[in-house]
């Protein structure tokens, strides 16, 4: 017991009743949770009061928690900041963390280029041009470039290869393009077309419809027949794209409508994006091991969401969260932060009525419906694991699976990779990649066991403060009896006992007296292992489809679970994941090598001189046929460098 009710009471009797932050600390010093508070003193006292708080976190209080500290503030703004700062440096694992940090996508259009393209961007950049976005969904923005590119047939190509383009290319022969760079379509033309993907990307359907349609009445009255039908389809994008706005709200400003959905420690915050009055965007952020009250936990989301993507003019939060009056405004520290960060006034409101509540209704049921299948999936993920421990035999479900394969081409590069599933989901936090040295092993069962015995090396060692090095409940490897064994060879050197399974892939085959036929997935585990035997095959067809030599077919056993078994699926997902892993890896430094050059590694030649070297000679061929003088003649390269690029060129 960490702490006992006496020790509780006096530490809290001593509580300021000031705003501050609150940090929890286990037996061996590891920060477990921070929180904020208007008043430290009520704040804290209630976690150890018989409130009938049900909380998971709560109820393990008293035996996780070792020592408690405290930082008052002089406002409850203060605490936010410094409660955020906090929880970005020592991230915690009862805070909320918003795991995607990426930066999210905006379409940008410059309207001052001669020609605009539309293009994806990462970054918001005061350049002038115009950015829509920023989008949780990647695929939904992409989708939607793909689509206004197409209906008003802007150009994709890069401005260096609109600049050197001499024919039409093939979206222009799609007619997915207008063509500017060979002068198919005017630059009036072209700029009109520009104007209505402005409107249309702003949310104005209305203005779009109306230009669309008159466009196509007066191509028809012109007998361009072509160009009318061009008009019409993208009137039928419009129309498509307006018929799904169920919500519209009034007005210009731009407004997050917030949603909110829990059930145990699994919540839910959904962020509905209006821009200009129409719904534009859905960010749906599931959050586990939810400890903090409502709005404590709305505030630390919002928070580290809106601090990459931009603050809305108004947000509208649910009513049993509070918005409040006079003294009692739970998230007014929360508003007033969010207004510095956005230099200008933000609303934090609850609509009772009209369009807004409808928007903030809507909210909360995609907020109820995604929860309802975090659970869902949770809960077939708990199945899962619960099934692949009974066919491996193992005494509970394990938490945390590595997944291990290889790659190489030809001997060439050989690579590994490691990824790691926790309660059944991918932890991508967790992937690692190895560098072969392919002196030093030989032969796949001796690259596994160089990257198995530097993974192994790190168990229960980590220097960031997470748990990427735990130790692991099983290892998966992508292969068969050979990569087993050598995975248990190392354990036994490095003195681990950790279950281990080897996953086989399906493949065709030629079975003795019978026609062509394809193998199932088969799992290998060590022959003293607790798996009961898999009724999968007859005793001649597990000989067949075992690949194992001799000498390892009593140190293996091959076990043959049904096809459609939710734990063996589990585990093809890992190994699938593994091998994309590796090969996108693999592939990557083969790309690196190959795109290499003589010039590389020469002193004194950096990428400025190698830049100058390229546009005096044009060519490698023209640099390796030069003299030293004519080397030395090339602003910027000194005699010595001159002298070493000579060296290399004649080796």
């Amino acid at each position: 017991m960490g702490w006992s009710p006496e020790k509780a009471a006096a530490f809290t009797a001593d509580l300021p009743h000031r705003p501050g932050v609150y940090i929890m600390r286990d037996r061996a010093g590891r920060v477990i949770y921070i929180g904020k508070a208007g008043n430290l003193h009520s704040r804290v006292s209630q976690y150890f009061r018989e409130s009938g708080d049900t909380r998971p976190f709560v109820a393990i209080l008293s035996e996780v928690l070792y020592r408690l500290e405290t930082v008052v503030t002089a406002t409850e703004k203060e605490a936010l900041i410094l409660e955020n700062e906090l929880i970005k440096k020592h991230r915690p694992p009862f805070n909320v963390l918003l795991k995607d940090d990426k930066a999210y996508l905006y379409l940008r259009l410059d309207p001052g280029a001669e020609f605009p393209r539309l293009e994806l961007s990462r970054k918001r950049r005061d350049d002038g041009a115009l950015y829509f976005g920023p989008s949780h969904s990647a695929q939904a923005i992409r989708q939607t470039h793909l689509m206004v590119t197409r209906h008003f047939g802007l150009r994709t190509c890069a401005d260096a290869q609109f600049a050197s383009r001499r024919r039409p290319c093939i979206e222009w022969q799609m007619k997915r393009c207008a063509g500017p760079c060979c002068k198919m379509v005017t630059r009036e033309g072209y700029r009109e077309r520009v104007d209505a993907a402005i409107l249309f990307l702003k949310g104005r359907y209305q203005e779009v419809l109306k230009a669309l349609t008159a466009g196509m009445k007066a191509a028809a009255a012109a007998e361009d027949f072509e160009e009318a039908a061009r008009l019409r389809d993208q009137v039928r994008a419009v129309q498509d794209a307006l018929s799904r706005q169920s919500v519209v709200l009034p007005g210009t400003t731009d407004v997050d409508a917030i949603g909110i959905a829990a059930a145990g420690d699994l919540a839910v915050v959904m962020i509905l994006r209006f821009e200009s009055g129409v719904l534009r965007d859905q960010a749906p952020l599931v959050l586990d091991n939810v400890v903090a009250p409502v709005a404590e936990l709305l505030e630390s989301v919002l928070l580290q969401f809106y601090s990459r993507t931009p603050v809305p003019a108004e947000i509208l939060v649910p009513d049993h969260v509070g918005t409040g009056t006079g003294d009692d405004r739970p998230l007014e520290a929360l508003e007033s932060l969010l207004a510095a960060r956005a230099g200008r006034q933000v609303l934090i409101r609850t609509p009772k009525r009209g369009r807004s509540a409808d928007a903030l209704r809507m909210a909360n049921d995609n907020a109820a419906e995604t929860l309802r299948a975090a659970i869902e999936g949770a809960g077939s993920r708990k199945r899962a694991l619960e099934r692949l421990a009974a066919t491996l035999g193992l005494d509970r479900p394990p938490t945390r699976i590595e997944g291990f394969d290889m790659s190489q081409f030809q001997s060439a590069e050989p690579v590994g990779s490691m990824v790691v599933m926790t309660d059944g989901r991918l932890d991508k936090k967790c992937y690692r990649t190895f560098s072969v040295k392919w002196e030093s092993s030989r032969g796949d069962t001796g690259f596994m066991t160089e990257v198995l015995s530097r993974r192994l090396a790190d168990v229960g060692r980590s220097g960031d403060g997470s748990d990427c090095a735990a130790v692991p409940d099983l290892i998966m490897l992508d292969g068969g009896p050979s990569q087993l064994m050598a995975a248990r060879a190392v354990l036994d050197n490095l003195g681990l006992r950790i279950p281990l399974v080897a996953l086989a892939k399906s493949r065709v085959v030629a079975m003795p007296g019978s026609s062509v036929s394809h193998t199932p997935e088969r799992l290998f585990v060590p022959a003293d292992s607790g798996a009961p035997e898999s009724p999968g095959l007859r005793q001649d067809e597990r000989a067949y489809f075992s690949d194992a030599p001799d000498d390892l077919c009593d140190q293996a056993r091959m076990l043959v679970p049904s096809q459609n078994d939710p734990g063996l699926h589990l585990l093809m997902r890992l190994r699938d994941e593994a091998h994309r892993f590796a090969i996108s890896f693999h592939r990557k430094r083969r790309n690196r090598r190959g795109l290499g050059s003589i010039l590389d590694g020469i002193n004194g030649l950096g990428k400025k001189r190698r830049t100058a070297l390229l546009r005096h000679f044009r060519t490698v061929a023209a640099i390796r046929q030069a003299t030293l003088e004519d080397l030395m003649a090339v602003p910027g390269i000194p005699a010595a460098v001159a002298d070493a690029i000579f060296d290399r060129m004649h080796q």
